[in-house]
């Protein structure tokens, strides 16, 4: 993650806030736009997955901080090559998450078990982004949810 000085650029604080892109310069190809809605600074987060991640998680600290940023750079200019801040997490040597940015599991757990991480136990509903049937691991499946709960408990209470 890279916290910038200035705002991002104008083309593209005329679109939603909530940016995502898909590059193919550097090993961060996918990037979101995480500022705060203010737009008082810039703040970026990519992820490095798959091939990019195998080649680039080996590299020096200070060699994949500069891939990283060059990847932020094709997305929003040069001032992305010089951050207040830049972050970086390795998320596939965190012993509870072993990856990212959902949790991992082996082939098939999810289709055979996962219609059982939302039933309810009683009067005790589930919700959480891996509850979720669309978008598991990610807010969007946590808000979807949070409202497929909200209407069990719901549905229920009139029963």
């Amino acid at each position: 993650m890279a916290k910038l000085e200035r705002t991002l650029p104008d083309r593209l604080q005329r679109r939603v806030r909530a940016i995502h892109a898909n590059t193919d310069v550097g090993p961060a190809n996918t990037i979101f736009d995480n500022s705060p809605p203010d737009g008082s600074l810039g703040v970026l987060l990519g992820f490095v997955a798959g091939s990019s991640y195998r080649r680039w998680a080996g590299l020096p600290a200070d060699q994949r901080r500069a891939q990283a940023l060059a990847s932020f750079a094709s997305f929003v200019g040069d001032q992305a090559n010089a951050p207040q801040e830049y972050l970086e997490r390795n998320w596939v040597k965190e012993q509870w998450s072993r990856g990212c940015p959902v949790s991992h599991l082996p082939v098939g757990v999810l289709t055979k078990h996962g219609p059982w991480l939302r039933r309810p136990a009683g009067r005790v509903h589930f919700a959480g982004s891996e509850t979720s049937d669309y978008w598991i691991g990610y807010m969007d499946g946590a808000v979807r949810a949070g409202q497929r709960a909200a209407r069990e408990v719901l549905a229920a209470d009139k029963r």
